[in-house]
């Protein structure tokens, strides 16, 4: 049986030592892998209603990227709702990491001075109107996605937990084994770690909370956990990765109004642990990566000749899958989004005629005639998984050639004159040339080149001639004639190449990939669903024998690493506690771990990033606070810094001046009667706070009034409504010092 040595205070001892650079938790998936089952709810990890999506792991058990170049994006429901400001704030924290992760993490001192301990601050404008801001949740949530937990969190926890059949009822005779996971760089060796109590130079000790059962303890919590609790109470705690630690005593810890500047030492050493060249782990490469090699025989040399891309564009945006590839057998099709288009055709009509008023010697006279034909096309959108381009453009040379035979008045009767022109221009088609990896190779390594010639290719459009039956335009016998061309170019290039061939699994031990940059990659900006796929070559270094080889690998990125989402994440309809104002969701590849350990791994992609858009969310409670004004006001995204700029709120288009102006005046009238079609209708409208005498209007913006009604500026709603619909609006109430407040409402006019 287990016996521990009873605390009364239910406190732990502190272990002596100095303490290193940057204390840090590493992150991982908790329970379910071999040495984390002691990870459960009931002890403080994985607890699902405080959004945990993972638990602390052990010395030699992180989890990390091992992709140098990732890429995000913003799906509509984001762009629509947090609009440019919102896409701003998130690209400035990827831009605070961009400049924390471009220079190698070994290069940072051992100390980590260069990153301060705290760099917290706080807008007191946005802390009254109770404003998170976007920017330094989005920094705080990657340190998740790179590996890093909570350090304060995760400094001291339950590993056993346990009650002596003996002794009376829990709370007593409740016996526990309390472990660390928080952890310091040994000074003298930055590739050992020692277990540590401090955070960012803050000591911390722990008390238990013990809830024996569920109730008391709220349901879905833990029923024990060891509390970190700080030697100096005036410390808290100051890591980005600490953001929104979850305690059964504690929770948020940014608090409302509250802004990172940057990362802190803790985290910068953290990340260093992680990502430093030494630390050598036994994983995989992305799934979505595969290892390049090639054979140098001289064998194995092969001549790669490039095509003409204005030909393969121009029949991709008009052929079906199937018949491109019956053009095009080798092409691998990666993804075809089918829509349509007009397109506007110039219908060339040239003849010859002999007009009424012509003698008998004269010649036919060329006519010209343009029309021009509108319809709507079928078009394909693609991208190409095995088409590389050689180069590329926008726009493009064409030489429109035109050739005119024909008689002169002074020309010796029965000869003609040939006249030849040649205009160039570039215009808007896509030109350059390209090639198509090989089938049985994913790649090619350029040796040199061979050979560069420049190839034309005509296109004649018009043919005309006043003989009949023919064509022929070059026997004066034939008469008068005139064509139309138009002649294209592309360079062609034949080079000497290998063919690469590739390993799409490939485990191994690798070394730590020093820097990581986040790239941001949008959508299609019209629909906002196609993600056109990124191709990134890149190195690793794997160790084999005790020997560092340098590994060149290709991803293809289909899709972002990181998608930002709005969504509405109110609990409704008939269950309020227990929701937060964002989510996110995380991939372990734990196919690699140790044997009966939780690591190492990976993070694989894709995560999702999902922000709250229910807007501004008022609590109400019966029976006292039943009202807009005793309403408790939810905390609302927004973004602000230490600048005399006002905050700026989401959703887009919410102003700060109207949030601040409710917190002293209210449009009290919360829905409108229903009218009926033909009948007379009349509604008063109602506010309060502020200073009177008010002002009724529509707010700019705001959809139009139902036909046959108009809105004084009492606030009297009047008109004789002629058809049955619902009409949404918006009012806008103004007081006498030029504060004011928008309400939506809705009028049902019934037949």
């Amino acid at each position: 049986m287990l016996r521990l040595t009873k605390r009364l205070a239910w406190a732990g001892l502190l272990a002596a030592g100095l303490q290193g650079a940057g204390a840090f938790s590493l992150l991982g998936p908790g329970t379910g892998i071999p040495d984390a089952t002691w990870q459960i709810q009931d002890n403080g990890f994985n607890v699902t209603l405080w959004a945990d999506i993972g638990g602390p792991m052990n010395i030699a058990e992180e989890y990390r990227r091992n992709v140098p170049v990732l890429y995000y994006a913003f799906d509509s429901s984001f762009s629509d709702y947090f609009g440019s400001n919102g896409l701003y704030a998130v690209d400035q924290a990827f831009a605070t990491l961009n400049a924390t992760l471009s220079t190698n993490v070994s290069s940072w001192s051992s100390n980590l001075t260069e990153f301060p301990i705290d760099t917290r601050r706080i807008n007191y404008t946005a802390a009254s109107l109770s404003m998170m801001d976007v920017r330094s949740f989005t920094l705080s949530l990657m340190m998740e996605q790179l590996g890093l937990a909570s350090p304060v969190r995760y400094i001291w926890d339950i590993h056993d937990r346990y009650h002596d059949p003996a002794a009376p009822a829990c709370p007593l005779g409740m016996e526990y084994l309390v472990v660390k996971r928080n952890y310091d760089i040994v000074p003298s060796a930055l590739d050992q770690l020692q277990y540590s109590s401090y955070v960012n130079g803050a000591l911390y000790s722990y008390y238990i909370h013990e809830f024996c059962a569920s109730p008391p303890a709220p349901a879905g919590w833990p029923l024990a956990q060891a509390i970190p609790i700080p030697v100096d109470p005036l410390s808290g705690p100051t890591a980005v990765a600490d953001y929104d630690f979850r305690t059964i005593d504690n929770g948020a810890t940014l608090n409302l109004g509250s802004f990172y500047t940057g990362l802190t030492r803790d985290d910068a050493g953290g990340l260093r642990y992680l990502y430093r060249s030494g630390n050598v782990n036994w994983e995989s490469t992305s799934a979505d990566s595969t290892l390049l090699f090639t054979n140098t025989a001289a064998t194995a040399q092969q001549l790669l000749i490039t095509s003409n891309l204005t030909l393969l564009a121009a029949q991709s945006f008009t052929n079906n899958d199937a018949a491109l590839l019956t053009l095009y057998p080798d092409l691998v099709i990666a993804s075809t989004t089918p829509a349509f288009t007009n397109v506007v055709t110039t219908n060339y009509l040239v003849y010859y005629t002999n007009y009424p008023w012509n003698s008998s010697s004269s010649t036919a006279t060329l006519v010209t005639n343009l029309t021009y034909d509108t319809n709507v096309l079928a078009a394909y959108l693609r991208s190409f998984a095995n088409v590389i381009t050689n180069s590329y453009s926008a726009t493009g040379a064409v030489t429109v050639l035109t050739t005119n035979v024909t008689t002169e008045p002074w020309a010796t009767p029965g000869t003609f004159v040939t006249n030849v022109t040649l205009q160039t221009m570039q215009t808007n088609i896509v030109s350059g040339d390209y090639y198509v990896i090989p089938t049985n190779a994913c790649g090619v390594q350029l040796l040199s080149t061979q050979l560069v010639k420049l190839v034309t290719f005509t296109n004649t459009i018009i043919v005309s001639t006043n003989v009949a039956n023919t064509n022929t335009l070059t026997t004066s016998s034939n008469g008068p004639s005139y064509s139309l061309s138009l002649i294209y170019y592309f360079t062609n290039h034949q080079f000497i190449v290998y063919p690469v061939s590739c390993l799409t699994s490939n485990v191994g031990l690798r070394r730590g990939i020093e820097t990581i940059r986040f790239v941001r990659q949008d959508f299609d900006s019209l629909l906002g669903r196609a993600w056109g796929p990124v191709t990134n070559i890149y190195t690793s270094v794997a160790v084999t024998n005790s020997t560092n080889w340098v590994q060149t690998l290709q991803r293809v990125a289909t899709q972002p690493d990181f998608v930002f989402q709005a969504r509405d994440f109110l609990p409704g309809p008939a269950v309020l506690p227990g929701w937060f104002d964002y989510s996110r969701s995380i991939n372990f590849n734990t196919a690699n771990h140790l044997a009966q350990l939780s690591g190492p791994g990976t993070i694989e992609s894709p995560t999702v990033f999902a922000f709250n858009k229910a807007g501004p969310t008022f609590v109400n409670q019966s029976p006292s606070f039943m009202d807009e004004l005793s309403a408790f006001v939810e905390p609302i995204w927004g973004s602000f810094d230490e600048s005399t700029n006002a905050p700026v709120i989401y959703a887009n288009g919410v102003s700060i001046a109207m949030l601040e102006n409710m917190t002293i005046m209210q449009i009290t009238t919360a829905s409108l009667p229903p009218g009926q079609a033909g009948v007379p209708y009349t509604a008063s409208l109602a506010g309060s706070g502020g200073t009177p005498p008010y002002t009724w209007s529509l707010s700019p913006g705001s959809p139009g009034l139902p036909p046959g009604l108009v809105l004084n500026a009492g606030g009297t709603l009047s008109g004789t409504p002629p058809a049955a619909d619902t009409y949404d609006f918006t009012v806008r109430l103004t007081d006498a010092a030029g504060r004011f407040v928008d309400r939506p409402l809705a009028l049902t006019v019934t037949p």
